[in-house]
């Protein structure tokens, strides 16, 4: 069980178990009037004459029958289960035997995209599942705990409803707590364990294969030139396999945290040009230009000149190994100024905070990108088209990367890009 899971099952219990114990307290409090005590014997020790809790107005105005949780539910007889109820981060509602909702909190309507107070409407208004109405109708009846999980289709989360009955005195039911987890973000978080582990698995199975059939043939004795391609393919796979490696661990200890920038207000030309001299030579094989735009006028940057320099290698090697022979990559730095901050609604770029900021760009000639894909091509293991990427290689663990990186500086990163027609990558730094 999780930490969020244990705190959410602790305010249930806490929850419930303070509703239980104003009802006990309520039914000594008539009791003791019954017999004759006078109020401030009967009521708290706590709760003084002069205190608003102790009040002939109060006192008139509570209900005589108080066989129901309605009669229980007046904010007077229970401020502890109220201040819980609107503390929580959990949907709270109560509700009586005919399932009529007698209280609930903020969270419960929030969560269920609901009007704000409904209270003295039927669940299923609020639920809107026929099955959570009738689960409610269950436990109101045979006095048992049930859950069930629900995705309204107003909101698209994962909610968790958890069914207390509730009883006067350990009778038949008078109505029922229910209690609502919102494990939209567990539910996210367990997808992506899944998708990982899915992931891992199908990029290792290839060139594992891959090593156990040349491991095979090996073991035949063939001649000697046809052994030494094998150890060289054998090799390859080996290396592919220790990229994945480390891009893994890379990628894990950005997303924990335990990598820290070394920040300090640097020259972005001297990083580019290193990037661009380490990706040349590959460049060079397939007689590809690669143009450099001056940036000897921008400010300094705000930046690790180490991973930064990791950023643009990444984007530079992508733009190499998806452009053809005989294509151009060009990168370019200039600086953007933003005087308010960018609305969350724009479209071309993500949006920024004000600030003066440095812009680099890597464009290049290449196959492009299709515009379905744009959204996703940062995610983790994600490829585009593995039809039409078939021998890029690659773990499809590089941009995530950059993207960490680049965040991880203040700054953003996106694409734009128009298929057959090349594609252009963007990364914003902070000027200092």
């Amino acid at each position: 069980m999780s930490l969020l899971e244990l705190t959410l099952t602790v305010a249930t219990i806490v929850l419930a178990m303070s509703l239980i114990f104003v009802t006990r307290r309520w039914r000594q409090f008539i009791q003791q009037q019954a017999t004759g005590a006078t109020p401030s014997e009967s009521l708290s020790p706590m709760v003084k004459q002069d205190s608003p809790m102790y009040h002939a107005d109060y006192l008139a105005a509570v209900p005589q029958d108080h066989d129901t949780v309605a009669d229980l539910l007046h904010p007077q007889a229970q401020p502890l289960f109220l201040a819980l109820a609107q503390a929580v981060d959990i949907g709270v509602i109560v509700v009586d035997t005919e399932r009529q909702i007698i209280f609930h909190n903020e969270t419960a309507t929030q969560l269920l995209a609901a009007t704000p107070n409904v209270v003295g409407s039927g669940l299923i208004t609020l639920l809107r599942d026929h099955h959570a109405d009738l689960l409610a109708r269950d436990v109101i009846a045979d006095g048992e705990r049930r859950e069930l999980t629900i995705r309204p289709l107003a909101t698209g989360r994962t909610l968790q409803l958890h069914y207390v009955p509730l009883r006067v005195e350990d009778v038949q039911p008078t109505g029922a707590l229910i209690t609502i987890r919102d494990l939209t973000q567990i539910s996210l978080l367990e997808r992506a364990r899944r998708d990982l582990v899915a992931n891992v698995s199908h990029e290792l199975r290839t060139p594992l294969a891959s090593l156990k059939l040349l491991v095979e043939t090996l073991q035949s004795t063939p001649p000697p030139e046809i052994a030494g391609r094998m150890l060289e393919q054998m090799a390859q796979e080996i290396d592919a396999v220790t990229q994945l490696v480390d891009e893994l661990h890379e990628l894990s200890r950005l997303e924990s945290g335990r990598v820290s920038l070394k920040l300090a207000p640097q020259a972005i030309a001297p990083v580019i040009e290193r990037a661009v001299e380490r990706i040349r030579p590959q460049a060079d094989r397939k007689q590809q230009t690669i143009c450099v735009a001056p940036a000897t006028e921008l400010p300094p940057a705000l930046m690790d000149g180490d991973r930064i320099g990791q950023v643009l290698l990444n984007l530079l090697h992508n733009a190499v190994k998806f452009t053809p022979e005989g294509g151009t990559i060009t990168v370019t730095a200039e600086t953007l100024s933003i005087a308010v901050d960018d609305p969350p609604s724009r479209e071309d770029r993500p949006p920024h905070p004000a600030g003066t900021w440095i812009v680099i760009s890597v464009s290049d000639t290449g196959i492009g990108i299709p515009g379905r894909e744009l959204r996703r091509i940062f995610e983790r293991f994600y490829k585009v088209d593995r039809a039409r990427t078939r021998h890029a290689g690659g773990t499809g663990l590089g941009l995530a990367i950059a993207k960490h990186l680049v965040e991880g500086h203040g700054g953003r990163i996106w694409a734009s890009s128009q298929e057959g027609h090349g594609s252009t990558f963007w990364f914003t730094l902070p000027a200092a």
